[in-house]
Parts: structure tokens; C-alpha cells; sequence
């Protein structure tokens, strides 16, 4: 120990300080370790440049370890905001090189994420100099970004990809870039009244909040209001184009043909909020317009693509850019293949234009359970009933009803009496009120009149949960695995023979949507529940459940087959060889009793299901809108 001090001894008269000077009493290198002193400030510097670059955070306390707090404060939050820093991460490297007794440098590498493009690194070459007894950074650019000194600046700009189409079964686009206008109003006080009374009456904008963002914005600033369709913009131009303050910018997005077209399975665009823009990912910016539901919010990063960006050196005195200095070329999205028909998409929606009450119509290609068609109607909703309504059934479910007696042993000529109401355990149970008791006949006659008691007269040949492991053949009780969010209908184990009997006619606690009572219809006609896909290749596919017997398959064909020639389904006849099951399903709603009106079935390979909230009946409501779309392919 002696001796290594007598070495530092006599080289402290050749230098300011001795690499093996030790910290003082309160834990702080020894100002006069160059090296030490120097590291210490580097690394204090680096831990407050990350809290300065953080969100909300301020560059104080970075200044402050400088020898210019009041330049170097402004500088680096200016590079933050320049380059739209979310994070940063800046760490001390090697050691630190120092020239003389006063003066060192230390690399810091820097890694910052660009909001909206990417991770941008560089190396910082970090001067500290001696003033008085305390070691500062010096207050200058290059601490920041090496050239940035004084007279320059950096500017950065970010690309967008085109957005890529979502397409149809056969790969061509259900949407496309398409002229837009974004209408707006000019900063301060230039719109009038006048002008803010016509974005409420033609645009359905809130005037008193466009205002409050027009006056507190920047002079010179386009305040954006709403972005709409080129054409849509053409019709009310005439009446607000020249009013005061009106500003229009023209640009392109991903668009579907129409507004309402599949709306509630491609989705829209809207500019990003917290949900959307987490859902968007890391390149993404709050300004983007994202998808925001269905496909295109579930496929928003593969539909968007990566953005590009370039970060640039400029001259201050010029504005001219000095160098390239990050670069993150634009990565063009990939495209989203459905299993939509666009054909059947526009025959659906046709049909349900039709209607006066709340609609839904979904089609299924039965041999691969793949969606051709889903709509909603008879105008648009952001609520897709479709997929997620949670209906009583009705006496669509007798389809599920009649393969449960089957499974006993009865056939379709198995006899079974039509009576006008039939009592279980107390609970009266009657048939639809057009209905008019026939007595005896068989199970498929029954079926084909929807006859409500002549099915629950042989309730007591099922067990408990005989309707359970009949539903669970159609695919019910599975959760789905479409793209969107779907239902798959529920028949829960009953706690009684009343709710059994409930059951058997797609009452009490059995609920589906128009999505599932279709694949009831495709089961049928395939012989084999299979899982719907909307994306084929994202979206599981196969068998849902065991075959039907091959046996029930075929009695139920001819039983659905029968419901048009001479049952209750004869408004499809004349639309070729059209096989169906109507329903009329009570519900309460507002505490008043009043039905929903359902018809499934198929022709060819396409199964269907139709359900009208507040129809009188399956063959009343549902059936013209069946009607229609049937008529409009073949």
C-alpha cells in the first residue's frame, strides 16, 4: 500500500489527478480523477436524458448537469419533438478519454423509438468539462447527436404504406384506395355561424367542438373536421363549399364500394383512439386512420403494413438538408383473402332493403362451412346481429328437435297427434296461432306444419339432456374461432321436463344467432357440422361435431325438403329445389310479449338463415326477404 502511494505521489507532478483516487465522504468521485468525475456525469447525464425523452417528461434535470442549462434545456426537447421520440434508451460505453486535467469525452448509445416508424440508434460523443470544483456536460449538440453542434437540425418524415384490400372468396378486392376529401375549417375565427350551423346539418359534426378546436389552433392551420367520400363530398359541395372558413384537403383510403357494403364484416377506418391505436401496434401514430372494427381492426398491422421514415441533418442558416441519416424504407401490407361472395354479399343486403323491421341474413357454403354472406338491415348498424345476436330460435330449432326423436328410434312416418295444446307438469303449451289441430299423423307432417305439441307429446322419450347431445351434432356449445366475434348458441341442460319440452320448440333457455341456426341448415344439407370461416387460413376449419347418422341426415333432408312442397315454406316454392324449416319465437321485450320471425335452409350448397326481430311469422317475414335473395342467384 506505501509503495503504490509513493507511485501516485510522484505522478501527480506530471498530472492533474491519479487513476486510483478514491471517492470523497459523501460517495462522490473525486473532482480531480478526471476519468472518474467524467464516467459519473456521463452516466448521471444519460439517466436524465431517459427521463427527459420520456412521455411527459422534461429536460430539467439533463440541463442542469450541463455548463448552459438555459441552451441546452430547449435543444434536446426540441430533438425530442423533432424526431417524435416515444422512448429512449441511452447508455454510457467505454471509457472515458480525457485531454487534459478539464476537459473529457465518453460515447453514449443512444436507441430511440420514433413514434409511428421505428427504432433509430446512433453513438453520442459526450464532452464534459471542469467548471470550478464540478464536472458538466458540455451544453452542446453534438452531446446529443454527433454534427448537430449549433447549426444544425434535425426533421424527420414518415411514409404510410398503401393500405393492402381485403378480398372476396376469388381474390378480388372488397376494398380499395378511393378519393376522399377531409372537410374542416381554417384556424381563429374565419368560419362563421353560418359555416359551423352547415357541418351540424350536412355532416353531423358537433359545431360548438370544431369551433373551440378552430379558435385555440395555430394561424394558418387546417383544423380537420371529418373525412367523407369524394362523391359524397361533390353533393353538398354547392352549399358549404364557399362558406366562410371552409378549407377541403383530397387524399385516398381503403374503402369498401359503398359505405354500408359488408360493413359489419370488413369494418371501417377511423382516425386511431387508445384501443385502436394499441391494436395498431408500435408504427403506428395517433393521427393514422386504423382500422377500427371488424377485418379490419382484427388485421389492421398485416392489412397496414410497416410505415417508412427518414430522418435528415439540416443547415439552419439554409434549411437544406446536409445528410440522410436513418432510413426505414415502407413495407407494403399484405392483403386479407375472405370467403365472402361479393355476388351473395349484394343479393343479401338487396333483400334486406326489403324489410321494415330489423333484419339479419346470413349464407353458408354447407360443404365447407365457409361465410358467403352476412348482413344486416334493412340500414346500417355497428351491431353485427348476424354473428352475435343471442335469439330464441324458435321452431327453426325443430330441426335439432327432430334429430333428437330420431336418435330414439322413430322415423319420419312415426305417428305422432297434433292436438291444440298440451299440458306438461302444469305448463300449457300451444301451437302458433295459425295453426289448427290435425290429430293424427306422422313425425314429418308434424314437422313440416311446425306443430309444437305433436313434438313435445314425445318429450318423454328423450332423456335429460337428450336436446343437449342432439344440439351438440349442429355444432352448438362450441365456442368459434371466426375472425369477428360470433355466437354459437347455447341449450343448456334443462332443470326439468317443462324446460325440456321448452327446448324441443327453441324456446326458454336456447338461444343462437342467425350465424349459427345457418349452420344448423348446412349440417343438414352436408351431414356433418362443420366450424364456420370467414378467412380461410386463419380461421379453424373441419368438423365441428361427429356425423349425423346417416339415416337422421336423411330423414331431416326430406323433412325440410317437404316444409316448401307442403308445409309452411311454400312462399320459397318456384325458387328451385329449396329445402327450409320456418320459425315464429316469442320474446319479451319492454315487458311486452311480441315474436321474432326465422326461416333456414338450403339449395345447392348454399344453407341459410333469416331472422326478422318483430316478424308475426317464419313464412310472413322472413320468407319474402328469402324470396328475394334467392331469386337474385342461381
Amino acid at each position: 500500500m506505501k509503495r503504490t502511494a509513493i507511485v501516485c505521489l510522484s505522478a501527480a507532478l506530471l498530472a492533474t489527478s491519479c487513476s486510483d483516487s478514491k471517492p470523497d465522504a459523501n460517495g462522490k468521485p473525486d473532482p480531480n480523477d478526471e476519468k472518474a468525475a467524467s464516467a459519473a456525469v456521463v452516466k448521471s447525464y444519460a439517466a436524465a436524458w431517459v427521463k427527459a425523452w420520456a412521455p411527459e417528461g422534461k429536460p430539467d434535470a439533463a440541463a442542469a448537469l450541463t455548463d448552459n442549462p438555459a441552451t441546452f434545456g430547449p435543444q434536446l426537447d426540441g430533438v425530442d419533438t423533432a424526431l417524435a421520440v416515444a422512448s429512449a434508451k441511452v447508455t454510457p460505453t467505454g471509457e472515458a478519454s480525457c485531454a487534459d486535467g478539464s476537459n473529457c469525452t465518453q460515447d453514449v448509445a443512444v436507441e430511440a423509438i420514433l413514434r409511428g416508424i421505428g427504432t433509430m440508434t446512433w453513438t453520442a460523443k459526450v464532452a464534459t468539462v471542469k467548471v470550478g470544483d464540478a464536472w458538466k456536460v458540455k451544453a452542446t449538440g453534438d452531446s446529443i447527436y454527433p454534427e448537430l453542434g449549433e447549426a444544425n437540425y434535425l426533421k424527420r418524415s414518415r411514409t404510410l404504406p398503401p393500405r393492402a384490400s381485403i378480398l372476396d372468396r376469388t381474390g378480388k378486392p372488397l376494398t380499395s384506395q378511393r378519393q376522399v376529401v377531409t372537410v374542416g375549417v381554417a384556424a381563429g375565427n374565419k368560419a362563421t355561424a353560418a359555416t359551423y350551423a352547415a357541418f351540424k346539418t350536412y355532416l353531423d359534426v358537433d359545431p360548438a367542438r370544431l369551433k373551440k378546436r378552430a379558435v385555440a389552433a395555430p394561424v394558418g392551420q387546417f383544423v380537420d373536421a371529418i373525412t367523407i367520400r369524394a362523391e359524397e363530398w361533390y353533393k353538398i359541395q354547392p352549399k358549404m363549399g364557399k362558406l366562410p372558413g371552409v378549407l377541403t384537403m383530397g387524399g385516398t383510403k381503403s374503402l369498401a364500394e359503398t359505405p354500408t357494403f359488408a360493413r359489419n364484416l370488413i369494418g371501417v377506418m377511423k382516425q386511431a383512439d387508445a384501443e385502436s391505436l394499441k391494436n395498431a401496434g408500435p408504427t403506428a401514430a395517433s393521427s393514422d386512420d386504423v382500422g377500427a372494427s371488424a377485418l379490419q381492426f382484427v388485421y389492421q398491422q398485416q392489412l397496414a403494413g410497416t410505415p417508412g421514415g427518414v430522418v435528415t441533418l439540416r443547415a439552419k442558416d439554409t434549411k437544406r438538408t446536409v445528410k440522410d441519416v436513418f432510413k426505414q424504407p415502407t413495407k407494403p401490407g399484405t392483403a386479407v383473402k375472405t370467403s365472402i361472395d361479393a355476388s351473395l354479399q349484394r343479393a343479401a343486403e338487396k333483400a334486406l332493403g326489403t324489410s321494415k323491421l330489423p333484419a339479419s341474413l346470413v349464407a353458408i357454403q354447407a360443404s365447407t362451412g365457409q361465410i358467403l354472406a352476412a348482413a344486416n338491415g334493412p340500414t346500417a348498424t355497428s351491431y353485427n346481429r348476424a354473428f352475435l345476436g343471442r335469439y330464441a330460435p324458435g321452431s327453426t330449432f325443430k330441426v335439432v328437435t327432430a334429430a333428437a326423436l330420431l336418435g330414439t328410434g322413430m322415423t319420419a312416418s312415426s305417428p305422432v297427434t297434433c292436438s291444440n295444446t298440451i299440458t306438461v307438469f302444469g305448463k300449457t303449451f300451444k301451437n302458433y296461432d295459425a295453426l289448427a289441430p290435425y290429430g293424427s299423423g306422422s313425425l314429418q307432417r308434424a314437422f313440416e306444419q311446425s306443430c309444437n305439441t305433436a313434438l313435445i307429446s314425445n318429450q318423454g322419450k328423450l332423456a335429460r339432456d337428450g336436446m343437449v347431445k342432439a344440439a351438440a351434432m349442429f355444432g352448438f356449445g362450441q365456442d368459434t374461432k371466426v375472425s369477428i366475434s360470433s355466437y354459437g348458441g347455447t341449450v343448456p341442460a334443462p332443470k326439468d321436463d317443462v324446460e325440456k319440452a321448452a327446448s324441443m320448440i327453441g324456446q326458454g333457455t336456447v338461444t343462437a344467432s342467425p350465424l349459427q341456426m345457418a349452420m344448423v341448415a348446412a349440417t343438414v344439407k352436408n351431414g356433418t357440422a362443420l366450424k364456420p370461416v370467414l378467412v380461410p387460413g386463419k380461421d379453424p376449419a373441419g368438423p365441428a361435431a361427429s356425423p349425423l347418422p346417416p339415416a337422421t341426415a336423411s330423414a331431416l333432408r326430406a323433412m325440410m325438403r317437404s316444409t316448401v312442397t307442403n308445409g309452411t315454406g311454400k312462399v320459397l316454392a318456384g325458387n328451385g329445389a329449396v329445402s327450409a324449416k320456418t320459425g315464429t319465437a316469442e320474446v319479451v321485450v319492454n315487458g311486452k310479449v311480441t315474436t321474432n320471425g326465422w326461416m333456414i335452409g338450403y339449395r345447392g350448397d348454399v344453407a341459410f338463415a333469416v331472422i326478422v326481430e318483430g316478424g308475426a311469422s317464419g313464412s310472413k317475414a322472413a320468407g319474402p326477404i328469402l324470396k328475394s335473395f334467392l331469386s337474385q342467384f342461381k
